[in-house]
C-alpha cells in the first residue's frame, strides 16, 4: 500500500519497464493544425515481453490439453 502520490510513483519506477514506446510524426495530405504523431511500441517485442516474463509463466502453456466439463467426461470443451 501507499500513502502518497510521491511513494506510489516511486514504486512505480522499481516495476520492470517493457518495450519502449516509439513515435512517428505523420504528414498527412491535407493540412491540419497540429502535427499529426503517431505512438506505438513493437507487437514483436510486446510478445516476447509478455512470453518472457516469469508472472504469466505458469499461465501460458502451448501444449494441447483435453478439458472436460465434469469428472465423468462425458462433455468435451473446445477452446483456444
Amino acid at each position: 500500500s501507499f500513502r502518497t502520490a510521491r511513494e506510489l510513483r516511486l514504486r512505480t519506477e522499481i516495476l520492470p519497464s517493457g518495450p519502449h514506446w516509439q513515435l512517428q510524426v505523420l504528414r498527412p495530405q491535407h493540412p491540419t493544425k497540429c502535427t499529426v504523431t503517431l505512438f506505438y511500441r513493437d507487437p514483436i517485442e510486446c510478445l516476447q515481453s509478455l512470453l518472457s516474463h516469469p508472472l504469466f509463466k505458469p499461465h501460458i502453456s502451448f501444449i494441447p490439453r483435453k478439458v472436460w466439463s465434469t469428472a465423468a467426461r462425458l462433455s468435451h470443451i473446445y477452446d483456444e
